[in-house]
């Protein structure tokens, strides 16, 4: 697991520049939101999921979820239709702060064409680059 500034970053998830990870389990992505935007937001209160079954493209909105200072939205990373969805987080939402690469995990999606759809998302070097801009951008005294 790369460390970023203080924000993890695994190595084997790929990102979205919405602050989504996307982790490959068989024919299944599992979407969450990342450890920046989860400290960024502060204690997450409120979390509305997407419905299963649906059939979803890239770029709608799949959840969005709120915090006291904070309204934010993770959109559909792969096109494809959800399977799951993750129902603690709508009695459980600070689960998205406390361990948003596993029990704060959102939907399960079916991609439609997830070779296609990956070269969309960011990994690696990639994703560190990106994300040390994003801090740089959006945390106070970071500025370069």
């Amino acid at each position: 697991m790369a460390i970023i500034e203080g924000y993890n970053l695994p190595d084997d998830l790929y990102y979205t520049e919405d602050h989504a990870w996307v982790k490959v389990e068989g024919n299944l992505v599992r979407v969450g939101m990342n450890d920046f935007a989860q400290k960024l937001a502060g204690d997450i209160s409120f979390v509305k999921l997407p419905k299963v079954g649906k059939d979803v493209p890239i770029g709608k909105l799949l959840s969005s979820m709120q915090s006291g200072k904070w309204a934010g939205r993770i959109e559909v990373p792969v096109a494809g239709k959800i399977v799951e969805v993750n129902k603690e987080l709508l009695h459980e939402p600070q689960k998205m702060n406390q361990d948003c690469y596993g029990a704060g995990w959102i939907a399960l999606i079916e991609p439609n064409n997830f070779q296609e759809d990956s070269a969309k998302l960011m990994d690696g070097a990639k994703a560190a680059v990106w994300l040390k801009g994003e801090i740089t951008r959006n945390v106070p005294g970071k500025e370069g």
